[in-house]
C-alpha cells in the first residue's frame, strides 16, 4: 500500500516531520501493516512551489498504486494541488494553514487550525507581551496570511507592517526603526530562517522588545545562538504532559536520537490517520476519503496532537494553542498544549 508525501523536504524545519512519518510507517508495519500488507511512503519534493506541487499531484493521481497523499505541506502548494486531487485522491496535509483552503475540495483535509482561527488566540496572548507592535512577514502566501490575521486580532497599536523576502539576511533597517519607534513587540510571520535573521540582528542591536514567531520556528530557534527569550505561538507543544504525547516523544527520541517537535507530531498523526483509514475501510481512494469525512467533533480519532475530526470544509475541529519561550536553549511551555482548545 503506497501513500505519497509531498513537501519541501530539503528544508531544515521539515527534517523531523519526515522522520516522524517514517516512524509512523515503521509502527504500522510492525503491527501488521494494512490488512497484512506493508505500508510504503513515497516522498516527493515540491520545493514549496505551486506549479511543481500540481505536477506531482497529477503523477500521484495517475499512479494507481498510490491510494492517498500526505501533503502538500505548504498552503500555496496545496491550493494548486487540491484542484488536481479533487474527486480523485484523498489528501491530508499536516501543517497547511491558509484560510483559502477551507472548503476547497471534499477530498482535502488538514490537521492544523487555519490562520484566521489561530490568530484570534495569538492576538489575545500577544497583547500581554507588548502594546506597540511591528509585524515582519515573508512576502508569500504563508507570511501574508499570518501577518494579516495577526493584524486583525492584535489589540494594541500596529506601528509598522513590513514584507521581506523569506529568509532575508538583512534586518538591520527594520530593527533600527523599531528601536527608534519604541516598539515593544515584533511578530515575525515567517519561516525559521527569517526568524533567525531577525533574532541575530536583534541581538546585535540589543533590541529589548519581545519577539514572537510561530510553529515553524520550534525545530530551529531553540538551537540557534540568538533565540534566547523568543516566544513561539504554536498549535501544539511536544512539552504537553499528556501520556500519549510523551510516548511519541520517547519513541521518536529512541529511534532518531533527537527530540521531536510539534510539526513532527502533526506529520506523525497524518501518517497514522491515513493508515487507520485504510485498515478501517480498505485501501481504496474513495473509502479512505469517506473515512476521513466521517470524522467530526463528536466522532474523532485519538491523535498525539489531540482528538482529530473535520468540519465539512476539511478544517480540523478540537484544535489547541500553546505559547512557549526559549530559555537556556530549550522550549518552555508557558500556556496550553494539546489539551487546551482554541476558543
Amino acid at each position: 500500500m503506497v501513500v505519497g508525501a509531498v513537501g519541501p523536504w530539503h528544508l531544515t524545519f521539515l527534517q523531523k516531520a519526515r522522520m516522524a512519518i517514517e516512524l509512523a510507517v515503521e509502527e504500522v508495519n510492525a503491527a501488521g501493516g494494512i490488512r497484512g500488507r506493508q505500508l510504503v511512503v513515497t516522498f516527493a519534493n515540491d520545493s514549496g512551489d505551486a506549479e511543481r506541487a500540481a505536477g506531482i499531484a497529477g503523477q500521484f493521481v495517475a499512479d494507481r498504486r498510490i491510494v492517498a497523499s500526505l501533503g502538500p505541506i505548504n498552503s500555496g502548494a496545496l491550493l494548486a494541488a487540491s484542484r488536481v486531487y479533487d474527486g480523485r485522491l484523498p489528501t491530508v496535509s499536516p501543517i497547511s494553514v491558509s484560510p483559502d483552503l477551507s472548503g476547497i475540495s471534499e477530498w482535502v483535509f488538514r490537521l492544523m487550525t487555519n490562520d484566521s482561527v489561530f490568530a484570534i488566540a495569538v492576538g489575545e496572548r500577544a497583547t500581554r507581551l507588548g502594546r506597540r507592535a511591528a509585524i515582519v512577514f515573508d512576502n508569500n502566501s504563508f507570511g501574508r496570511g499570518g501577518a494579516e490575521a495577526f493584524r486583525r486580532h492584535y489589540r494594541g497599536a500596529i506601528v509598522s507592517y513590513d514584507p521581506v523576502e523569506s529568509g532575508s539576511p538583512d534586518m538591520e533597517p527594520f530593527v533600527s526603526f523599531y528601536k527608534q519607534r519604541r516598539v515593544d513587540l515584533v511578530y515575525v510571520a515567517g519561516v525559521a530562517t527569517t526568524g533567525v535573521s531577525f533574532l541575530r540582528e536583534r541581538q546585535r542591536q540589543r533590541f529589548a522588545g519581545a519577539v514572537l514567531g510561530s510553529d515553524t520556528w520550534a525545530s530551529v530557534i531553540p538551537d540557534s545562538a540568538f533565540g534566547e527569550g523568543a516566544y513561539i505561538a504554536a498549535r501544539f507543544s511536544i512539552r504537553d504532559p499528556r501520556s500519549e504525547v510523551q510516548r511519541f516523544a520517547a519513541a521518536f527520541r529512541d529511534r532518531f536520537g533527537v527530540e521531536a517537535d510539534g510539526i513532527a507530531a502533526f506529520a506523525y498523526d497524518a501518517a497514522h490517520l491515513l493508515a487507520r483509514a485504510m485498515i478501517s475501510r480498505g485501501p481504496r481512494r474513495r473509502a479512505i476519503r469517506d473515512f476521513l469525512a466521517s470524522l467530526d467533533s463528536t466522532n474523532t480519532w485519538p491523535g498525539v496532537t489531540g482528538p482529530i475530526g473535520f468540519t465539512r470544509e476539511g478544517d480540523p475541529t478540537n484544535r489547541s494553542f500553546a505559547l512557549m519561550q526559549v530559555r537556556g536553549g530549550s522550549l518552555v511551555l508557558l500556556e496550553g498544549g494539546g489539551g487546551q482548545s482554541i476558543r
